[in-house]
């Protein structure tokens, strides 16, 4: 073989492999908002696309109770997952949902003494506390290869993505309609990444703010709940 062969062998190899799949990513940015353009923190960004999509790594979920708040105050697991919910306060809890996607309630405990809880079903779940009205958070459910959350500016950034199809789906737990927003991006050029904006429409107060008293908060104030 001459070395010109040899030579333009190389570069096709070079070629091949500089565009294949596992080379060419790029990164998708997802904003969300409310009705009126309103930055959105704590919405949920669910992320799905190719075959060559590698599902994002993850520590084993947490909810703690720290200063009668629960910390995070919204948590992403995927199905099948197990979510304990240790007591850092010196008060005791009782931890529960009344949510068609997880019905469950702890026994009043301190510390780690209750068992973790294993979400099976996709979906959102309220969580409160039968002692503390006003301790309220969310654990959303998903298949979804990856996820986040967005930041205070509503922002949640997706890295390193193979090039092909994805679908984004949004929802903010808050929501006044229970209904997720879609939207389909393809990555085509490396280094040349997308950005989506999704206007998650009328979004309601946080419900961790002292409020009236009502029974059964989750059930009636978020429509996920019901």
């Amino acid at each position: 073989m001459s070395l010109r062969q040899i030579t333009v062998s190389l570069l096709v190899l070079m070629t091949a492999f500089l565009l294949s799949p596992a080379t060419i990513a790029a990164d998708i940015t997802v904003y969300a908002t409310g009705e009126r353009g309103v930055p959105l923190a704590h919405a949920i960004v669910s992320l799905s696309g190719p075959d060559s999509l590698t599902p994002m790594q993850t520590d084993r979920p947490e909810m703690a109770q720290i200063r009668t708040q629960f910390e995070p105050h919204v948590l992403v697991v995927r199905r099948d997952s197990s979510v304990a919910f240790p007591n850092l306060d010196s008060t005791r809890h009782q931890v529960y949902s009344f949510s068609r996607v997880k019905r469950f309630v702890t026994r009043l405990y301190a510390g780690r003494e209750a068992e973790p809880v294993e979400f099976e079903r996709v979906g959102l779940v309220p969580i409160g506390c039968h002692i503390h009205d006003r301790m309220q958070a969310f654990i959303y459910v998903t298949d979804a290869p990856m996820f986040g959350i967005t930041d205070a500016a509503g922002k949640v950034i997706f890295k390193d993505l193979p090039v092909g199809d994805y679908e984004i789906e949004a929802l903010h737990p808050w929501q006044k309609k229970a209904t997720s927003q879609k939207r389909s991006v393809r990555l085509i050029i490396r280094e040349r990444g997308a950005t989506e904006r999704i206007n998650l429409g009328e979004i309601g107060p946080d419900p961790r703010v002292s409020q009236r008293p009502v029974s059964n908060p989750l059930i009636r104030s978020n429509p996920f709940a019901r």
